[in-house]
């Protein structure tokens, strides 16, 4: 099937030919994949896409053969069982949009997306390695991680054969050799490659992300993506050009921070490995590993020599084990001037940095496993709840992390008012609990209740005054949507345990007529629950109802019993809650509501 599916795949889209042409090369693709290809360039400039012969008029032939066997294979595909785990064969794979940015700066996240990468295909409950890389636009952050996809589709190679062919066309992740910037948002590889260990074999994933370091153009969206970032990654590249710069230390100083404050919200170790990788390097002396530790030693002694430091988080980070920097030279004039990235079109060094870098990641990669800040593995289900998590968070505080500083002021409040949240919902469930056991509820009314549960949210929202920080723009609008949650909450409970109340009232009044009053205690039980079930009407309304049931059965003693006490109640019930809200005036001869009063 593997082997067939590379004869019916559109080189372009890398998906199965939809309506396939043949040009005059004899290569295959997607009648509107090679329209678009083509669509930019006149006829006398149309190249294949996969060998770049010349197609000089531009004619593209229906084929007929390979659209039989497109038809041939995709029936198979419907008959066979989806492979799924780290057992399955390795699919081609595509970039997958997992962020999105709106004009205002505010993160979208495509939780479809998401869970195709990190929840199905086996990945749900393994553990994870994320390769993300971040960094300075048009530096090649696509072009770094398309050769990487080259080699880990070529797990078995042992020399520099899993680089390619000479002219092939560099394909996965979208890029282009010019200025204009091509990575929007976070984009992820759809399909795991599944890479041995010794406890087994772990899901690699593959993230890139738009170039975010221009903190002067707008600082909280360059934050919102290196939080994304950080939860995305094990391991991670900061892509920088020619040597690490002040401006680069300044966002490696920010984006420290933001791991912490992200690592502390959810319970991660900031950043697990992080790789220095310094582009078009123009430091002069050795390149590679063994030029990047003698810069990044420079660079050390540099931070630490100023006195404050600068950038005391970033040094931090730099002086870490988990930290290394590698040197790369230029690729070469004919890569950065339109090339299709092909191996001929780079210069030897070049070539030779980036297998070796490449090789030095993939060996090494699998080693850095997603964890937690106690060392515990994550698979991939769990670290998408955290990411989903922060998500809402972003939506819910869309102006809330223009600096690390109110970006931890931000979690800290979620996390008070998550807290209220959680306690009221304790709060009630122990009130549920009462109210299903006969003696426990008939000792709390339901205007008592009403009592109880607003003495009970007015001590979360005093709580959450208190321990919410300032200066948090959105704090008062955050409490008042708390109390109209709680309330709402409340007045639902309250329903529910309305009925209890007037459920369990007739079974004992029913209970206490049989057994004390023998053959008048039917009728005292029945007027005692009618009395009580008429408490949301007027007081002459249950007496009526008293009095009817006790005729009912004949009993005059049943219906004066039975009148006084529902009456009673209800009455009494009825006051306690017109009192509580305002409309009893002190000294007005209202009957006294305390509850040591008999009800008879």
């Amino acid at each position: 099937m593997e082997q067939l599916r590379e004869d019916v795949t559109c080189s372009i889209c890398l998906d199965v030919l939809n309506d396939p042409v043949s040009i005059e090369c004899g290569h295959n693709f997607c009648r509107g994949c090679l329209s678009i290809h083509w669509s930019e360039v006149s006829a006398q400039g149309r190249r294949c896409p996969e060998c770049r012969a010349p197609c000089s008029g531009g004619r593209m032939i229906p084929d007929t053969r390979v659209k039989s066997l497109v038809e041939k294979f995709t029936e198979l595909l419907r008959e066979e069982p989806e492979p799924q785990g780290p057992g399955a064969p390795p699919e081609m794979g595509r970039p997958v949009q997992l962020v999105r940015l709106d004009e205002e700066g505010g993160l979208t996240l495509d939780e479809e997306a998401l869970s195709r990468c990190l929840e199905q295909g086996g990945v749900g409950g393994a553990p994870v390695c994320l390769v993300s890389i971040i960094g300075e636009q048009r530096l090649g952050k696509s072009f770094l991680l398309n050769y990487l996809l080259r080699r880990l589709r070529s797990p078995d190679a042992r020399d520099g054969s899993w680089m390619g062919r000479e002219d092939e066309l560099l394909e996965g992740f979208e890029w282009r050799a010019d200025m204009q910037p091509v990575t929007h948002g976070v984009w992820a590889w759809s399909q795991p490659f599944w890479v041995p260990t010794e406890g087994g074999k772990v899901a690699m994933l593959l993230v890139d992300t738009e170039g975010s370091m221009d903190l002067k153009s707008n600082k909280e969206t360059s934050i919102k993506l290196s939080a994304m970032s950080m939860l995305l990654s094990s391991y991670q590249i900061l892509n920088v050009g020619r040597r690490l710069k002040d401006p680069d230390l300044e966002y490696l100083e920010m984006f420290v921070q933001v791991a912490e404050v992200v690592g502390e919200a959810y319970g991660l170790e900031p950043i697990q490995h992080l790789d220095l990788l310094v582009r078009d390097s123009n430091i002069p002396g050795v390149l590679g590993a063994q030029g990047g530790e003698q810069h990044l030693r420079y660079v050390r002694q540099k931070l630490a020599a100023t006195s404050p430091c600068k950038h005391p988080k970033a040094l931090e980070a730099l002086s870490r084990s988990s930290s290394r920097c590698y040197l790369m030279p230029s690729p070469g004039e004919r890569i950065v001037s339109g090339s299709e990235g092909t191996l001929r079109d780079m210069g030897e060094n070049f070539r030779e940095s980036l297998r070796e870098y490449i090789t030095i990641l993939v060996s090494s990669a699998s080693q850095h496993v997603r964890t937690d800040q106690h060392g515990e593995l994550l698979t991939g289900t769990q670290l998408a709840t955290k990411i989903k998590n922060l998500s809402d968070v972003m939506k819910k505080h869309r102006s809330g992390f223009s600096s690390p500083c109110q970006m931890a002021i931000t979690f800290h409040n979620q996390n008070v008012l998550d807290r209220a949240h959680a306690d009221h919902a304790l709060f009630l469930k122990e009130k549920d609990g009462d109210s299903r056991n006969m003696i426990d509820c008939l000792k709390v009314r339901p205007s008592k209740m009403v009592e109880l549960l607003a003495e009970r949210r007015g001590q979360l929202l005093w709580r959450c005054r208190i321990d919410m920080r300032e200066p948090a723009p959105e704090k008062e609008a955050r409490l008042t949507e708390l109390e109209e949650e709680l309330t709402q909450e409340a007045e639902t409970f309250l329903e529910t345990y309305k009925k209890s109340f007037k459920k369990f009232a007739i079974l004992a009044g029913v209970g206490a007529g049989m057994v004390v009053l023998a053959p008048v205690g039917g009728a005292v039980g029945a007027g005692i629950g009618a009395g009580i079930a008429a408490a949301a009407v007027a007081a002459e309304a249950a007496v009526a109802i008293g009095a009817g049931t006790g005729a009912a059965a004949g009993i005059v003693v049943g219906v004066g019993v039975g009148v006084g006490v529902g009456g009673n109640i209800a009455r009494r019930d009825r006051q306690r809650a017109e009192a509580a809200g305002g409309g009893r005036e002190e000294g007005d001869g209202t009957e006294d509501l305390s509850d040591d009063k008999p009800l008879i």
